[in-house]
């Protein structure tokens, strides 16, 4: 009986995983605040304040009590002050939060924040959130290759490595 009860748990579970996929949920705002090269902030149209981090990339970081301003933080925060502040958006939240911020992708105009930073050379992809996203992987790629924004510094280091760096100093 109990071998029975466990199968009819596995099909349920089975049946239900399209629904874990779906966590997603669009919404539409205006962006009020961009807060550096991966966050802003953007008013709802239900004017609802959301902090977004950006889906699957890292940018490099700007200045916090714990370490100083990485090379390109600044550059980066104003590429994507210019290209999202006062814009009308469409973002895919992915269901994710990180540091009390939502995670999600941001569209301007059907155009990805997340891959405009990339193609421009100021961010890097990140693989532990988005592994299995070619486009974000192909897009550092060509940067690197191009050597635009950040990948014309030989030295450029990754921001989770840059916080690591600085968080072992300050302990």
């Amino acid at each position: 009986m109990a071998g029975k009860r466990w199968a009819r748990w596995l099909w349920l579970g089975i049946l239900c995983l399209p629904c874990a996929a779906q966590a997603e949920e669009w919404l539409k705002g205006v962006v009020i605040a961009v807060h550096d090269g991966d966050t802003a902030t953007l008013e709802s149209a239900q004017r609802r304040l959301l902090r977004v981090r950006f889906y699957g990339v890292d940018a490099p970081e700007l200045a916090t009590e714990d370490w100083p301003d990485q090379a390109f933080g600044r550059a980066a925060g104003a590429f994507m002050r210019k290209f999202l502040l006062h814009q009308r958006v469409a973002v895919r939240l992915t269901g994710e939060r990180t540091y009390g911020r939502e995670v999600g992708e941001i569209f301007v105009a059907e155009r990805s924040a997340s891959r405009v930073l990339l193609r421009a050379g100021f961010g890097w992809w990140n693989r532990k959130y988005a592994p299995r996203d070619a486009e974000l992987a192909r897009l550092e790629k060509i940067a690197r290759k191009a050597k635009r924004g950040l990948w014309s510094d030989r030295a450029a280091i990754p921001p989770w490595q840059y916080r690591q760096r600085h968080r072992s100093h300050t302990r």
